[in-house]
């Protein structure tokens, strides 16, 4: 009779090694104890570690960035600090349940796992709120930077009539000024950049928009040390004056400042394959949201507050409109239409991949049916329209629509973002509808009931401990054959992949009914994941109470 301890090195052995390993296969022991850690294209895991972080920092700092300073005019500049340091805490264990659960289902995006651990259902109603919120995301960069791209050109124009004793614009270049051209050209400035084939393929970019976002917060300072660091008379540190709805309405807003779980999962895969490089996630999470996010949001949010007061603008940079002499201000505009042009394709890259899946699905069927239409029997279409290495191996091409056709619907996808842009009426309400009733759940109710559900499933990786030759493997099998064992070398098939460690590290160890070891989430951890529905379906709640309060009062945001 094995002992406990035994059970555990047997369960992180087999965790571990890929299905049907043996102690002598080289190859994969290759992979996990490479004493460099790096993977077979050479990336060591700080770089990028590095990489993942600045990129996952950049997908959660967004456009609600703008509007913090107005969301701490409601609650007082401490309860919103609370509030955004409580809801980085909650975000950081939410990612962290996202990439371990969607590990454990082997899954290689958030709505893939979603659909491996919550059914059908449940996956199709989160792929449809990702949809939603990143394409509303997008729409609302398109309005931002046109917000603060048209002042900035019109200011010039004008200043060009002013020569001839005028200050209409007129003649051609007057089209420069109208904010259907701004829309086009920062379309046709981002759309080659949406065409990335990864996250790392947009590291200078998102590099570039890191430091042009340290740019914008050093003017922001600067600004307030030109008033002898003197506040607004009218800040207070919390706010009670302005009665319960606003704070309702802040709630999401503050919920949707850390908005990064449809890339997270992306983010992780693109780390190094190894145990130093999967390892890195966590730390990636942490630098990102606290380290990152949350003390940029809090500069910005502060920072404003205190230069305005309680009736600071939703758009913190307008209320510097014609009033800075120097231009550090007008710069920092143009720094942030520029922030949110290069993150852009960081922003689409989910839906980008979540079309292109849609469309290769498309391009396979319709290869089938041509196919079927010659009569070729020596096809096996099971195999074709399954991907199923062990009866007929798929090269990735075949797997996937051509460039052409990719470029052409993403081309299509993104001139709807800004025909949409164009045509918003109010950004602030659409931002707390989609807030409420796409963004909350996403980040809050899903990864806590996908965390919960990956432990119910009995088959993810770290759900039960049997032998090696059991479905506790972390690694992708579609090169394997029925029993697990490497395809030939005469074959053509896919390599496996290590994922990574599942959830060991949240489960606690029992026998159940038949002997066997089989995994439990731990009462904190469980306890967590409830938190995190509750908290997401109160503020979702709260939120949609809010609106459904302004619209009927009359008093809904305007653009």
């Amino acid at each position: 009779r094995g002992s406990f301890p035994r059970a555990m090195a047997d369960l992180r052995e087999g965790l571990l090694a890929p299905r049907g390993a043996s102690e002598g296969d080289d190859d994969d022991s290759a992979v996990l104890d490479d004493p460099n850690g790096d993977d077979a294209t050479g990336a060591t895991p700080w770089t990028a570690a590095a990489t993942a972080t600045i990129s996952l920092t950049m997908t959660a700092v967004g456009s609600v960035v703008l509007s913090l300073p107005a969301t701490f005019a409601e609650c007082g500049w401490l309860a919103g600090t609370c509030v955004l340091a409580l809801v980085a805490l909650l975000v950081d264990a939410s990612l962290l349940f996202v990439v371990y659960a969607a590990r454990s289902a082997r899954a290689r995006s958030y709505e893939e796992a979603a659909r491996a651990l919550l059914g059908p259902t449940g996956g199709a109603c989160v792929e449809v709120a990702l949809i939603a919120l990143v394409y509303g995301s997008l729409v609302s960069l398109q309005i931002i930077v046109a917000d603060q791209v048209q002042p900035v050109v019109r200011e010039v124009l004008a200043s060009h009539g002013s020569r001839d004793g005028s200050h209409e614009v007129s003649g051609w270049y007057a089209v420069v000024g109208e904010r259907w051209f701004i829309t086009c050209v920062s379309l046709a400035f981002v759309y080659p950049m949406t065409l990335a084939r990864s996250l790392t393929a947009l590291a200078s970019a998102t590099t570039a928009a890191f430091f042009v976002l340290l740019f914008v917060a050093g003017a922001l300072v600067s600004e307030l040390a030109k008033k002898d660091w003197i506040p607004a008379p009218d800040v207070v540190a919390i706010e009670t004056s302005r009665g319960a709805t606003p704070c309702a309405l802040a709630l999401p807003v503050v919920a949707m400042a850390y908005a990064c779980h449809f890339n997270v999962v992306a983010v992780d895969r693109e780390l190094p394959a190894t145990r130093r490089g999967k390892a890195c996630a966590a730390n990636v999470i942490h630098a990102s949201v606290l380290s990152g996010a949350f003390p940029f949001y809090v500069l910005f949010a502060v920072v404003g507050y205190l230069q305005f007061g309680r009736d600071v603008s939703g758009d913190v940079l307008t209320e510097w409109s014609g009033g800075n002499e120097n231009g550090v201000m007008t710069a920092a505009q143009l720094a942030v239409a520029g922030v949110n042009a290069l993150k852009y394709p960081l922003m689409g890259f989910s839906l980008k991949r979540a079309v292109n899946e849609k469309l290769a699905r498309l391009w396979r069927l319709t290869r089938f049916a041509d196919h079927a239409d010659r009569d070729d029997d020596s096809y096996d279409d099971e195999a074709f329209l399954e991907g199923n290495a062990r009866s007929q191996p798929i090269r990735t091409d075949d797997r996937s629509a051509p460039f052409w056709a990719e470029a052409t619907a993403g081309l299509l996808l993104h001139v709807s973002v800004a025909a949409c842009a164009l045509s918003a009426g109010s950004l602030q309400l659409a931002v707390d509808i989609v807030g409420s009733c796409c963004g909350v759940p996403v980040m809050f109710v899903v990864p806590g009931l996908m965390f919960l559900a990956a432990f119910e499933r009995g088959d993810a990786s770290g759900a039960w401990v049997g032998s090696r030759d059991d479905e506790s493997s972390v690694y992708d099998h579609a090169g394997s054959d029925d029993d697990g064992h490497h395809a030939g070398a005469d074959r053509e098939c896919f390599a496996r992949e290590y994922f990574g460690e599942g959830l060991e590290w949240a489960a606690r160890w029992e026998r159940d009914a038949r002997g066997r070891l089989v995994a439990r989430p731990r009462p904190v951890m469980a306890a967590l994941a409830w938190t995190l529905v509750a908290v997401g379906s109160v503020v979702a709640a709260t939120g949609l109470a809010g609106i459904a309060y302004e619209l009927a009062s009359g008093t809904a945001p305007a653009k």
